[in-house]
């Protein structure tokens, strides 16, 4: 085998694949570039002091903040409904809230059945509004078309305390069902715990913890999966971190703001889709341009000249050559011509024939008539010939 012929197509192939492998088209799987984590806004109520609450919307995961209004109470137990697109809060006077996107609060008057007064924490599954009151988790209805619309319809007690009692937020993950929250120990460390809403148990989970703080008020799950928690005071300042929930890596701080005495979170909200843009309207279409007016002193165009069309030309036969007749040995008279009667009167020429097609056949025939003669004649002499 000649080796050298192939070296060409083997570089090139070598060259096309190490091209296809940067470009991302080749290579092992899941080397390949991920897509960037999807846009999650939430709404963050902020309280500085203990009188009112500042309505923050907090995109994630790029921590953007932007500051809404002022609610004029202190809210808390914030947690969003998917379903009908608002949120329900609790305010320092036990009265209920809803909390739409855009930050306007509508008072639902107090709260029917045992008081949530004094609750820290809230989250949403479906229409069933989960409320954080120190040990106890209370299960809240919140759906508009029932007959127990906000009505408290159940209560768990929480246990191990040691646990409960430094969880200041709660967030739904609907992956199994259980409740996620930050629980600050003496120590100050933020260990993950989930809570059962069915029996109370809390369990902490290994390998997640946030940095150090007093307290965590807000907690949330990001479209990506990470959980969010915004620490109220870590120095003179509150942040709000990603923690990867698989344990990938640790808690990143993506935002800052104002030192906090609580706050709480409820999201990821509905983002409505940009409208179309109008349809494109057709150009306006424009009068045609006036046709210019002759001016008196215009010239006169020539008349087009008539070209009389070509005369036709009679196609003329093609003339015959007699055959050649070969010459009698002794000379032979020739017959004398039959003289014309005496009554012979000549036929008149006729004109011109219009039809050309017509004067071509007479032609052809008057020389079939000359052909035949003159073999005739040479037929007859040679009879002649032969009879001497």
């Amino acid at each position: 085998m000649c080796l050298p012929r192939f070296v060409p197509v083997v570089a090139a192939a070598v060259a096309v694949s190490a091209l296809l492998v940067v470009s991302g088209w080749l290579g092992p799987p899941g080397r390949t570039r991920g897509a960037a984590p999807a846009s999650c806004p939430v709404l963050q109520v902020e309280n500085q002091t203990t009188h009112s609450s500042s309505i923050v919307r907090l995109t994630l995961p790029s921590g953007e903040r932007r500051v809404l209004g002022s609610a004029g109470s202190s809210i808390n137990a914030l947690a969003y409904s998917a379903e009908q697109g608002v949120s329900y809060g609790v305010t320092d006077k036990a009265h209920v809230v809803r909390v739409d996107s855009s930050g306007r609060v509508t008072d639902l008057g107090s709260q029917r059945g045992a008081g949530v007064t004094g609750a820290v924490g809230g989250a949403m599954a479906a229409n069933t509004w989960y409320v954080l009151r120190a040990d106890n988790l209370y299960t809240v209805d919140a759906d508009p078309a029932s007959r127990a619309y906000l009505d408290v319809t159940g209560r768990v007690q929480l246990r191990p305390v040691v646990l409960s009692a430094g969880v200041d937020d709660i967030a739904y993950n609907p992956a199994n069902g259980l409740l996620y929250g930050v629980s600050v120990t003496a120590a100050g460390h933020g260990s993950v715990v989930t809570i059962n809403p069915r029996d109370g148990r809390v369990a902490a989970v290994p390998g997640l913890e946030f940095p150090l703080a007093t307290s965590y008020g807000s907690v949330v799950f990001g479209l990506d999966g990470a959980l969010y928690a915004t620490a109220n005071k870590i120095g003179r300042r509150s942040v709000t971190y990603r923690l990867p929930r698989n344990g990938a890596g640790p808690a990143v701080e993506i935002s800052t703001g104002p030192e906090l005495v609580s706050s709480d979170a409820a999201g990821c909200l509905a983002v409505a889709a940009p409208p179309p843009p109008p349809p494109s309207l057709p150009p306006p279409s424009l009068p045609p341009p006036p046709s210019p007016t002759p001016s008196r002193s215009s010239v006169i165009p020539a008349p087009s000249q008539v070209v009389a069309p070509p005369r036709q030309v009679a196609e003329q036969p093609p003339s015959v050559n007699p055959a050649p007749v070969s010459a009698p040995a002794d000379p032979v008279a020739a017959p004398a011509a039959a003289a014309p009667p005496a009554n012979f009167r000549p036929v008149p020429t006729a004109g011109p024939v219009a039809d050309a097609g017509e004067r071509v056949e007479k032609h052809r025939r008057w020389g079939l008539t000359a052909l035949v003669l003159i073999l005739g004649g040479g037929a007859a002499a040679a009879h002649v010939r032969r009879g001497r």
